[in-house]
This record gives structure tokens, sequence and C-alpha cells, in this order.
């Protein structure tokens, strides 16, 4: 009797943990506006400590402190690499995960637009700084077209926070 009791607790408890598992996953699932208010939240003080750094960047490109600006685009670089880094780490909803991939493939190429504009302001290259930005700007705009459904304020891109 108990050769058999010991095989069939086994069988048992290994169902259970089958059946368990997709309610697990199922439960663990986060829902898209879930998603969005999580992100927010993270993107909101890293959205204003950008606006902060950047405040009369654009004044000191028009009166030739290159220098100077190109300090506030790095100081704005670091802020946003800070946010995409803390807000790729959020479980992303199933059924979003594709759309998101590329979304932050666009926010790390962002980034990589972010320091270039820092560094052709320290070289005082302005020519170089005016295609690099345009090219920031249209990556910006990517991305915020490949999570337009999503409805994010602080986490969707405005160049206006960049000037």
């Amino acid at each position: 009797m108990s050769r058999i009791v010991g095989p069939l607790l086994l069988s048992a408890a290994l169902l259970l943990a089958l059946a368990v598992k997709p309610a697990l996953s199922v439960a663990a699932e986060v829902s898209r506006p879930e998603y969005v208010a999580q992100l927010e939240q993270i993107c909101k003080p890293g959205s204003e400590a950008t606006q902060r750094a950047v405040r009369g960047m654009r004044a000191d490109v028009r009166s030739e402190r290159l220098r100077l600006a190109a300090t506030k685009f790095a100081k704005a670089k670091r802020i946003f690499a800070g946010t995409v880094s803390a807000i790729s780490t959020v479980p992303r909803p199933g059924a979003d995960r594709a759309t998101l991939a590329r979304w932050f493939a666009a926010l790390g190429r962002e980034t990589v637009y972010l320091g270039r504009t820092a560094d052709a302001l320290r070289a005082e290259d302005v020519a170089r700084f005016q295609r690099v930005s345009a090219e920031f700007i249209h990556e910006g705009n990517r991305a915020n077209s490949a999570v337009v459904s999503f409805g994010f304020n602080y986490c969707s891109f405005k160049p206006s926070r960049f000037q």
C-alpha cells in the first residue's frame, strides 16, 4: 500500500504545481495601464531634473557659451540614461513586448545622440551640433510614435524639455 501512496502523492503534487504555474504567471502579468502608471512615476522626476539641468541652454548656444551648454547636455544625458535604465527593469505587459522593445531601442539611440550633442558642443562644432540635435529630435519622435497608444506624459519625448 505505501509503495503506491508515495508515487501517487508525488504525481498529485506535480499536477498541482503544473496547474498553479499558469495561474501565477497570469496573476504576475501587468496590464498596460498599470505599466504606464509605474513608468510615469519613474519618469516624472527624471523629466523634471532634465528640464532643470538644461535651463538656459538655448541662450548659452546663441551667446556662444558652447562649453557651458555642453555641460548641461552631458548632465541631461546622465539623467536620461539613468531614467531609461530604471524603466527598463519594470516588467512589461506580454502583449506589448515587441512594441516596447522598439521603444527601448529608440530610447537607447536617443541617449547616444544626447552624448554626441554634448561632444559637438564641447568641440565647439556648431554644424555638427545642429546635425546631431536634429537626429536626436528625430529619434525622440520615432520613440513617441512607437508608444503613442500608451498615453505617456513624462515618459514621452518632448523637445521643449531640452531647451
